[in-house]
């Protein structure tokens, strides 16, 4: 059974004429009727009959209909869905966004894309870097926003976006506040919110072991709206990617970590083991022109 015969079969149920189904399929009388006449061999039986008032369905022609028409449905559904694939529309994009990589920076570059491509939904699922990799591997996520200082998979294809600095957030009225810049040994023995999510961890609490900065950590949290608050209530003081901070916290304050200055550089990644779909180029190419654009002044 093939499609044009099913198309054939329900334009002639439709309209009760060879003639002007064959009409509507543009195609010759009797190419539709061989196409039925063959259709009907397959399925073992007659399922049209012909008299004065038009063509009819045999009693076979009744049973099938309705299972022919589900496929054909099925038919133009599908290729409805490959059309809008191909046009970017409804098209689902699924993005790995590392948890400790704030809104505040992407959320331009995602409103780039949306202007670029409106129809394509994306669906971003914030995990660690291990789950979003995974993620990757799997094929569970077409993309993942990520940072690139831990070793990268080789089968990976990564390009950065931009640098974000490390900022030291304080409660307010704390006595640093008034400085522009804040020197990690500035910060002995203040109490401090610990991100227990944050993949510099380690490297900042080896600097301040090496410059014997003791740090009092009044409370530990992998969650980062949580280490916010904390902050804005004065609990503590903590050490943020600038871009995860959201200045609607109180009236906490920022300032550049100095001697020594931290950064990460936050990343793109996708497969090279396999070819990403348009939606997935498109948004690749958007992002990093997007990040070129704002390199200059960021």
């Amino acid at each position: 059974m093939e499609m044009h015969q099913v198309r054939y079969f329900l334009a002639v149920s439709e309209t009760h004429s060879f003639t002007r189904a064959a009409e509507r399929c543009r195609v010759s009388q009797p190419t539709l009727t061989a196409a039925i006449k063959k259709l009907e061999g397959e399925l073992g039986g007659p399922l049209l009959l012909r008299d004065r008032s038009g063509a009819k369905l045999t009693p076979l022609g009744r049973r099938v209909l309705p299972r022919l028409q589900r496929i054909e449905d099925e038919n133009r559904s599908v290729a409805l869905i490959a059309e809008n694939h191909r046009r970017l529309k409804q098209v689902p994009l699924r993005v790995g966004v590392l948890n400790t990589i704030g809104p505040a920076r992407l959320a331009r570059d995602l409103a780039a894309f949306r202007v670029v491509a409106p129809g394509v939904e994306v669906e971003l699922r914030i995990g660690t870097r291990d789950t979003v990799v995974q993620q990757l591997e799997e094929a569970e996520v077409d993309l993942v926003i990520t940072h690139a200082a831990a070793p990268t998979p080789d089968w990976c294809v990564v390009a950065p976006l931009y640098e974000e600095r490390y900022l030291v957030v304080l409660p307010p009225g704390h006595r640093l506040a008034a400085q522009d810049t804040v020197p990690l040994a500035a910060l002995a023995d203040e109490p401090y919110i610990d991100r227990l999510s944050c993949e510099m961890r380690e490297q900042v609490g080896a600097l301040c072991t090496s410059r014997k900065v003791a740090l009092y950590a009044s409370y530990r949290t992998e969650r980062e709206e949580w280490v916010q608050s904390l902050v804005a209530a004065g609990v503590g003081f903590a050490f943020m990617p600038e871009h995860s901070i959201l200045h609607a916290q109180g009236s906490a304050t920022a300032r550049p970590l100095v001697d020594p200055a931290l950064q990460r550089t936050v990343s793109l990644m996708r497969s090279g083991d396999r070819t990403a779909p348009p939606a997935a180029k498109l948004f690749w190419r958007t992002l990093l022109d997007s990040a070129g654009r704002a390199r200059p002044g960021a």
